[in-house]
């Protein structure tokens, strides 16, 4: 029993016409009775009852029992077939999508990520939050598929695929009530004196180095903190314990205890999107080209 077999015994049994049947199905009426009368050899069942006087064609009481299960069976072949080559051209999986824990989903990131989802509804999207370090480490074990990650942190890292997603405005953050925290027009070189909180270097080394390099650009070295997660830097800080460089989606450092200042030493921070290249999921490469598809049609309006 092959599958033709199987197509024109239901289109038969649904038209109770081989004309009509062999038409359906883009074949000669011969070849139709054919695969009909080699399938009921190969069952040993007869199928059909055909009248040809009268010009009438009825199933057989067994042929009713097969054209019931085959149906069912066929119809699920179909969906069958359906998912396993949207699975294979990446229409349909799963991806996995880390997030930097310090930022926030801003309107663009959502904007990206629920447009995908409607494009693509058969693809599962699971969201994950992570520091720089870990982002990178999910890659490179394959337990993350794509990472929006700072480009930083990852720019040197030869076995990662990078497309730009978009930048991120630099601040500086302090205490509310830091005496300068309402000052205009200043310079990092004002804050000579101050104490910055980073993230250990194994979080995000980038960062670590960058604030040391644009400080010694100023004419100084800075005196560091390094805080151990998150939740103990937003606590130096709401403190005035110290102060940091960050972007200005970092809603773990941001509150209302805490305010920025814009100075002009700071250059924006660079988003990219980030996959390992020897990672095979197939929606990697669906989401790639997305993404490209989508910047191409907002750079034409």
């Amino acid at each position: 029993m092959n599958t033709m077999q199987v197509r024109c015994f239901l289109t038969a049994a649904r038209y109770l016409n081989f004309t009509d049947s062999a038409a359906e199905l883009f074949i000669s009426q011969p070849a139709l009775s054919h695969n009909i009368s080699s399938l009921e050899d190969e069952l040993g069942i007869k199928l059909f009852i055909r009248d040809k006087k009268n010009k009438n064609t009825r199933l057989t009481a067994a042929g009713q029992i097969m054209y019931e299960g085959l149906k069912d069976i066929q119809g699920q072949l179909d969906l069958l077939v359906k998912y396993a080559k949207q699975t294979q051209e990446g229409k349909s999986g799963f991806l996995r999508i880390g997030l930097i824990s310090s930022n926030s989903i801003d309107e663009r990131t959502l904007s990206i990520l629920d447009n995908f989802q409607e494009k693509y509804p058969d693809v599962d999207l699971t969201l994950r939050r992570g520091s720089n370090s870990e982002l990178v480490q999910w890659l490179h074990n394959q337990t993350l598929d794509i990472a929006f990650a700072l480009k930083i942190d990852v720019e040197n890292k030869n076995w990662l695929m990078l497309k730009r997603l978009y930048s991120v405005e630099s601040v500086l953050i302090l205490s509310a009530k830091h005496p300068l925290a309402k000052k205009k027009d200043l310079s990092l070189i004002d804050f000579k004196e101050e104490t910055f909180v980073t993230l250990s270097p194994n979080e995000s080394y980038a960062i670590h180095s960058l604030l040391k390099q644009e400080c010694e650009k100023a004419g100084f070295t800075p005196k560091v903190i390094e805080a151990p997660d998150l939740s103990s830097q937003a606590l130096y800080l709401e403190s005035g314990k110290g102060i940091a460089i960050s972007g200005i989606n970092n809603t773990a450092v941001l509150n209302n205890l805490t305010t920025t200042l814009r100075l002009r030493e700071l250059k924006p921070m660079e988003l990219v999107i980030a996959s390992n290249r020897s990672n095979n999921n197939p929606c990697i490469e669906l989401f790639h080209s997305y993404y490209e598809n989508r910047e191409q049609t907002d750079e034409s309006l």
